[in-house]
């Protein structure tokens, strides 16, 4: 019989398997029968599924079957991973898991694996994820188990579609189709489809998005599949929701009602904020607030971090669009505490992995090195046996023992060659260790970065409200959340072009020009930057800015000027930051301030020297009047195009 697999669930296989229930001769037929038919319910009908996993497991137990007692803990782990209960999905699984390990078969070991990468999946770990579905797919190709290999494409192409990485998780999905099809299973080729629309629709491309909705939907229409169906609703919705958000919403309702039969908290409450999204776009706003109140309800039964971070975005984006500004601050708020949450696990999850990957590649080198010692040790035994039979076999002729010595010096060359070719291998696995650990201290410091710049802004739209300037607050909140798009956007790229940091700036400036009277500002760069699309790191500037006008303008009476040029020099990129506030002497003298930001990116450029083997620094210039007197600062910005 063995453990169910994932993407072969289908609830037309029901009646037959009441009716072998219904038939069967003994306990252990029994509970293999209520295994399956457990396992085939969940989507259609997850109480009953819920009474035919209780029951299996209680027979399996009682008769003390090891393999029916794993079955029953597997299905039900998957049946509470669909339903969002995340401690008892995992106790279940592990239960699992240790059962399958225990009678030795790997294919069954490799369906709990999965299960296991889908509720890692459902918590945002998509290293763990990936990591779980890795192991599953070596089971599975151990166990020769085609079937499974297929299940674990699919479960990869889905991850990496999650990951933006779209031509990746198209070719392990078109993988999966071709034996899905090859094995008949409708409702798997439905789910590599929609999957591979997916894609498409990530890439922009909604008219190969549409086709394979399209496909999916008869295959899940033949086979009543009520959560398929809703996934391909939920999918074309989203092909509209920004173009056209009225053709969008029906979308979304008949998804929704597709899940009202599944009992499933987690899609109802996804699928409950497209519809806020859709009435916000249409200005249905009571109509949207009752959807993303409802859904928020939802996400928290469901245990779905990422869900209720998104939901209290959504939140404080329709408070902004109304004018209740600290409503919006507050949703705000919550959504920056989660999203440090999630970034801090993350970082930890990610530490670690690097780690053990290194101590695993570590103890590889040591492994090639000692048997590097060997293959020398055992060389030089066989040329010590060569010139022992050399000296005893003389008498047979001096043509005899040249052929030993060539034999000697060709085997010599070799053993030369291959200990230069280990070292050489070690050589370059040491860098591309370097190489991580680079990256991973540039990650760390963005991180820093980010919540620098935001957290500023969220003070000084609170400071704007405690002073009773509401209109200059909502004002500088709906700037504010431009900016933030902005800055999500920009926050997973290491570099992006001239022309997006010069938008980001003059945003940046527009918005401080609220709350600091007779700001006047430029942003200019030379057209040839913004033809050849020239590209510097993420909010490597906005620091110098931030300083200029807070520890230089804020503190000058009268016209306050700051003026930023981007300009080619053979090929380096040179940036300017000019002010004429009171100069670096009278802002020490007025405050002691030390900024953080400053550090921060200077540590980021000698990061990005070593990484990019690139060359870049700044320089910090006062600027004095006729007289001698402090008029002004200017920051030099200097890096490799």
């Amino acid at each position: 019989m063995g453990a169910s697999v994932l993407l072969a669930q289908d609830a037309s296989l029901a009646p037959s398997i009441r009716t072998e229930l219904a038939t069967a001769t003994n306990d252990t037929l029994r509970a293999d029968v209520l295994a399956r038919l457990c396992f085939n319910l969940i989507n259609t009908d997850p109480d009953s599924a819920r009474r035919c996993g209780e029951r299996a497991l209680a027979l399996a137990t009682r008769i003390g079957n090891a393999r029916a007692i794993a079955d029953a803990h597997n299905n039900l782990g998957w049946l509470e991973t669909q339903q969002g209960h995340i401690r008892e999905a995992t106790e279940h699984l592990e239960a699992a898991l240790d059962g399958f390990r225990r009678i030795g078969n790997p294919a069954f070991a490799s369906v709990a694996l999965s299960n296991m990468g889908w509720l890692a999946d459902k918590q945002g770990d998509r290293a763990g994820a990936l990591k779980h579905f890795g192991d599953a797919l070596d089971q599975a190709t151990l166990a020769a188990d085609s079937a499974s290999m297929a299940v674990l494409l699919y479960s990869i192409g889905s991850t990496y579609n999650k990951m933006q990485e779209y031509g990746r998780a198209r070719s392990y999905l078109q993988r999966s189709l071709v034996v899905e099809e090859r094995l008949g299973r409708r409702n798997s080729q439905g789910n590599c489809l929609v999957a591979i629309g997916n894609a498409w629709r990530g890439e922009g491309n909604a008219t190969s998005a549409m086709e394979q909705y399209q496909q999916a939907t008869a295959l899940f229409n033949a086979t009543r599949n009520h959560y398929g169906a809703g996934m391909v609703q939920e999918n074309s919705g989203d092909l509209f929701l920004k173009s056209d958000p009225a053709k969008a919403l029906p979308y979304y309702k008949r998804a929704l009602s597709h899940y009202d039969t599944l009992h499933s908290a987690g899609d109802k409450a996804y699928v409950l904020q497209r519809i806020g999204l859709a009435c916000t776009g249409m200005r249905k706003y009571a109509e949207a607030e009752n959807a993303y109140t409802e859904g928020m309800a939802l996400a928290d039964q469901s245990g779905s971090t990422e869900l209720v971070m998104d939901l209290h975005l959504s939140l404080a984006e329709l408070a902004v669009e109304q004018g209740r500004s600290e409503e919006a601050i507050g949703h705000y708020q919550r959504h920056m505490a989660l999203k440090d949450s999630l970034r801090s696990e993350a970082s930890e999850r990610e530490l670690m992995r690097l780690r053990a990957s290194f101590e695993t590649e570590q103890a590889e080198q040591e492994n090639v090195l000692l048997k590097a010692e060997n293959a020398l040790s055992r060389a030089k035994e066989a040329r010590l046996r060569a010139l022992w039979t050399a000296a005893a076999a003389i008498a047979l002729g001096l043509v005899l023992l040249l052929a030993l010595v060539y034999r000697n010096y060709r085997l010599r060359g070799r053993h030369t060659r291959e200990v230069e070719a280990f070292n050489q291998e070690l050589a370059a696995q040491r860098d591309q260790v370097q190489h991580m650990n680079d990256l991973l201290e540039l990650k760390v410091l963005r991180s820093q970065l980010n919540p620098h710049f935001i957290y500023n802004c969220q003070n000084s739209a609170i400071a704007m409200m405690k002073e009773g300037r509401t209109a200059e607050a909502l004002a500088y909140l709906q700037g504010f959340a431009r900016l933030l798009r902005m800055i999500l956007e920009h926050s997973v790229k290491d570099r992006i072009t001239v022309e997006e940091e010069c938008g980001f700036l003059q945003q940046y400036l527009k918005l401080e020009a609220i709350r600091l009277e007779g700001l006047n500002y430029s942003v200019e760069a030379d057209p040839a930057l913004i033809e050849d699309e020239a590209s510097l790191p993420a909010l490597l500037v906005q620091p110098f800015v931030e300083n200029a006008l807070w520890h230089g303008l804020a503190a000058r009476q009268g016209s306050r000027e700051i003026r930023i040029e981007f300009r080619g020099v053979d090929d380096r990129l040179h940036c300017v930051v000019s002010d004429n506030g009171m100069g670096r002497n009278g802002t020490a003298r007025q405050d002691g301030h030390r900024s953080l930001g400053t550090e921060l990116t200077n540590e980021r450029l000698q990061l990005l020297t070593h990484r990019l083997h690139q060359s870049g620094s700044f320089r910090i210039i006062d600027l004095k009047d006729a007289s001698g007197g402090a008029c002004g600062t200017r920051v030099e910005i200097e890096l490799a195009v």
